[in-house]
């Protein structure tokens, strides 16, 4: 027997449950497939005896009114937060962004190169390039001793191979208050000589961590009846004709839809409809460490990067700093990222082994006193957290979109994963909003995210081939 619906959603994460609620309210009949055993995907929570974990660092910005609709429809009771982000950086932690008067707490050598950076930065000779791109903004010095090791690191890739999209779209999502320009060494000095008290205000949900917002998604999803969800469950055959998608799901049930929404990794797509294009996705396992309080020596930051090319760690997030409810009295549990590339994968097959290496690393950047203060740690490995922008990808990623086109104008790839871009929450709703907006009334243009999300040369430099209404 064959169940038919007017969409299949493939993830169940913030985009896939964003969209599913959008079309149900359309009346449309929705099947939700994940993967995972548990809906939520990145913006998950995990709870540990009252200890509140979130899938790494989550917050909503409060700037598109748009967004600000939606999440109020949601869940009208949110928290009102500060944002608070730090590097730890030559051995010292630095507010984020940096401001000028930061030179001066860097070792002198250090300090009178990026000084001299400021007046003779070099043009960019190649637009494209991560590399130059930073050169020019930021002078040499910090790139080699901040930039360069930092994103080696974390994309577990050439730096020289690096498009400059994941400059200018990062520089974009750290910022995020656009009162705030931080482009350039000269902009942070003019922030010094010209200071203004900015203060950006996010939203956190008021229970359940990040991922109790998505439980409620969830929840008003399963309101409907015309609403399906299958868990730990894979597409394992694809088929098209003119008026449908056909779908086989865990080998023996079959599915038919008149629109395919793939959220998830492309590549698994395009091993579905016979095509051969590999893009290159990061996993992450986020260590998840209950750790009593007065153990933890840097209490005041809610993200921490982790600057150093010789640490597995790249980004520290310390819960209470989010929301006090997420640890129990007398806890200051925080969350160790260490990414892991997939075609040569180290830390993703057995993340257990690595616990002793996170403990040692956090105790020698000064953040934890002693490793008899964690009381335990819970591993998290997930994959396909993060697109990698090497050199090639807007080409190669437009080879794929193109072959989806062809196989059928039924599939849209949305989402993180399915279109390729690196987005925060807010994106991904703004993203997921106007995919079923369109695809539920046929009409207005098509979302320019590539702009919409930051990325200097990507509006230019686009793929072509586009798979669906909201595909690049």
């Amino acid at each position: 027997m064959t169940s038919q619906y007017d969409f299949c959603i493939v993830g169940a994460g913030a985009c896939g449950l964003t969209l599913a609620h959008q079309l149900l309210k359309s009346g449309a009949t929705v099947l939700l497939i994940e993967r995972d055993g548990r809906a939520g995907g990145l913006a998950k929570s995990h709870s540990y005896r009252g200890h509140i974990f979130d899938t790494g660092p989550k917050r909503f910005h409060t700037d598109d009114p748009v967004v600000l609709e939606f999440l109020n429809e949601v869940q009208s009771s949110m928290l009102r937060i500060m944002r608070s982000t730090e590097v730890h950086f030559l051995n010292r932690y630095f507010e984020w962004p940096l401001r000028f008067s930061d030179l001066f707490r860097m070792p002198p050598a250090v300090a009178i190169r990026a000084a001299f950076d400021v007046v003779r930065r070099p043009r960019t000779s190649d637009s494209t390039s991560f590399p130059d791109y930073i050169r020019s903004r930021y002078g040499e010095t910090l790139y080699q001793t901040f930039f360069a090791p930092y994103t080696t690191k974390f994309l577990r890739w050439d730096v020289d191979d690096i498009h400059s999209d994941w400059a200018s779209t990062g520089i974009n999502r750290t910022i995020i208050d656009n009162r705030i320009n931080s482009n350039t060494t000269l902009d942070l000095i003019r922030g010094v000589l010209l200071p203004s008290n900015i203060k950006t205000e996010f939203l956190y949900p008021s229970d359940g961590g990040f991922g109790g917002f998505y439980d409620r998604l969830l929840d008003l999803c399963a309101g409907h009846r015309s609403f399906a969800l299958r868990l730990s469950s894979k597409v394992r055959a694809l088929s098209r004709t003119d008026s449908n998608i056909s779908l086989v799901l865990n080998e023996h049930e079959a599915i038919t839809c008149d629109r395919l929404l793939w959220t998830g990794n492309v590549n698994d797509l395009s091993g579905l409809i016979g095509i051969d294009i590999a893009l290159p996705y990061l996993n992450t396992v986020f260590y998840n460490v209950v750790c009593r309080s007065d153990g933890a020596i840097h209490q005041r930051s809610q993200w921490i990067y982790v600057s150093s090319g010789k640490t597995l760690i790249s980004r520290i997030t310390s819960m209470k700093e989010f929301a006090a409810y997420t640890c129990p009295a007398g806890y200051y549990n925080f969350i160790c990222e260490v990414t892991d590339s997939q075609r040569n994968p180290v830390y993703f097959q057995s993340p257990e082994k690595f616990i002793d290496t996170v403990l040692k690393e956090v105790r020698e950047i000064g953040f934890l006193k002693d490793r008899r203060y964690v009381e335990d740690v819970h591993v998290n490995p997930v994959l396909d957290t993060y697109p990698i922008y090497f050199s090639g990808y807007l080409q190669r990623y437009g080879r794929a979109a193109a072959a989806v086109k062809k196989f059928s104008n039924r599939i849209t790839l949305v989402g993180r994963s399915g279109a390729f871009w690196y987005n925060n929450s807010d994106h991904t709703i703004r993203m997921a909003l106007e995919t079923a907006r369109r695809l539920v009334t046929g009409k207005g243009p098509e979302f320019d995210f590539r702009s919409y999300f930051g990325g200097a040369h990507s509006r230019a430099a686009s793929p072509t081939g586009s798979a669906g209404e909201s595909g690049p």
